[in-house]
C-alpha cells in the first residue's frame, strides 16, 4: 500500500493499526468468515467480500455481489459515519439495487482503547454479532 500511495497522484490516507498481532488480510474479513461458518449449519450460504479500498470503491463487485445476495451487511472496524457502508449503501441506491442493508461498525460514540478482542466484543464487531446481524437480516419482514 506504502509503494501503491506514493504512485497515487493525488491526496491518500492510510489507516495503520497496532502491530501488536500480525496483520490479517482484513480487519473484520476474519470475523465475517468466521460468521459464515457459524451460519453455513443452519443453511445459511454467506459470501464475504474483502473491500480494501473505500476509495475507489469496486462499484462494480459490490453491485453484482448485492444483486446476487440481496442481503448486505458491511462490516468495518471504526465509525459507521461515513465509511465502508455509506459508500455501499450510496452505490447499491444509485445503481437501483434494492437489497436487505445493515451496517456492523462503531456506531455513534466515543470508543476506549482496549485490545482488539475486547474492543470487538464490546462493539459489536466479533463473528458472533456479525451473525446474529445477518440472521435478522434475513428474518426481518420485507
Amino acid at each position: 500500500m506504502r509503494r501503491w500511495a506514493a504512485a497515487h497522484d493525488g491526496p491518500v490516507y492510510l489507516r495503520l493499526r497496532r502491530a501488536d498481532a500480525p496483520l490479517p488480510a482484513g480487519a473484520l474479513v476474519q470475523p465475517a468468515l468466521d460468521a459464515a461458518a457459524r451460519l453455513a449449519p443452519l443453511g445459511r450460504e454467506v459470501a464475504v467480500v474483502n473491500v480494501h479500498t473505500i476509495k475507489p470503491l469496486d462499484v462494480e463487485t459490490v453491485v453484482a455481489m448485492a444483486r446476487r445476495c440481496r442481503v448486505v451487511l458491511t462490516a468495518e472496524n471504526h465509525s459507521i459515519i461515513g465509511g465502508l457502508g455509506s459508500a455501499v449503501a450510496e452505490a447499491l441506491m444509485e445503481a437501483g439495487v434494492a437489497a436487505r442493508f445493515d451496517r456492523v461498525g462503531v456506531r455513534d460514540t466515543f470508543a476506549e482503547g482496549g485490545s482488539t478482542p475486547y474492543l470487538f466484543r464490546k462493539y459489536g464487531l466479533d463473528a458472533e454479532a456479525i451473525a446474529a446481524r445477518l440472521q435478522a437480516l434475513w428474518e426481518a419482514p420485507r
